[in-house]
């Protein structure tokens, strides 16, 4: 799928982060291996059975009219969150990419730290780059809940020194994802623009070289009219001076004289 679609995808998409539990999973260290959950599939299953159940008893509580319940977030879509946040917002990020030359490696690769700092996307500690970090540390074979669980537990803690959250992650995500699309598309009509200008030079010189090619053919149809017309122009004058002269040649003259006769004058 092209960046842009990618993109274009991505802005729709609504973001909701539960808040962790009571019995939230502990926090991910960056430092140490995650250690293998000894969570059962039923242990698993009950955790959101019980979620379930309280997402349930808060929906009746909201409808009975109870003054206490507290609404859940409504969820908002990554467009949505972006505008919300401190930088620009998706449709300003914009990406140079003869400015940005430096992002295309001489081996080839591309310096996406450089298209980033092309784009002046705002810094964050903990951003898109360390979020994968951290979900690489996550044990293997969890459910994509327990996933979130973990992951909001360790950005509860996080955020007090990190200011990290769902949100910043994501506005940082989308962002760069922006200006990757940016910078593509940007590329895409810098690399245009360098082929047509490629082809018309290619074209200019192929209808040279056509000239050139012209005027060879030209040339030498010319020496061969040339040479034939001068040839047949010489051997009239051969024939004027074989008509003088004792000698036997080409000339149609020669033929009927005797090298003792004497030429006419």
């Amino acid at each position: 799928m092209p960046i842009t679609d990618k993109l274009r995808k991505a802005v729709g998409l609504f973001v909701v982060m539960d808040e962790p539990t009571e019995e939230t999973p502990p926090r991910l260290n960056f430092s140490e291996p995650a250690a293998t959950p000894t969570q059962a599939p039923s242990a698993e299953m009950s955790e959101l059975d019980r979620k379930l159940a309280e997402i349930e008893k808060r929906s009746q509580a909201i409808a009975a009219g109870a003054t206490g319940a507290t609404p859940p977030p409504l969820p908002q879509t990554v467009e949505q969150l972006v505008r919300q946040s401190a930088g620009p917002n998706l449709d300003e990020i914009k990406v140079s990419a003869e400015q940005t030359s430096g992002a295309l490696l001489p081996d080839g690769k591309v310096d996406v730290q450089a298209i980033y700092a092309g784009a002046k996307l705002p810094a964050v500690t903990f951003g898109a780059e360390q979020t994968r970090e951290l979900l690489s540390k996550l044990p293997p074979g969890l459910s994509l809940d327990m996933q979130r669980q973990m992951v909001a537990a360790t950005l509860t803690t996080m955020g007090a020194t990190m200011g990290a959250s769902a949100e910043t992650i994501v506005a940082d995500a989308s962002r760069k994802l922006a200006a990757l699309a940016a910078y593509v598309t940007d590329l895409q009509k810098v690399t245009s623009e360098r082929v047509s200008y490629a082809q018309a030079e290619i074209e200019a010189l192929e209808a040279r070289i056509a000239e050139q090619k012209s005027i060879i053919a030209s040339t030498q149809q010319q020496l061969t009219t040339a040479q034939t017309q001068c040839e047949a122009e010489a051997d009239k004058i051969d024939d004027i001076l074989e008509f003088f002269s004792l000698d036997t040649g080409p000339s149609k003259y020669a033929a009927g004289m005797q090298p003792t006769q004497t030429p006419r004058v």
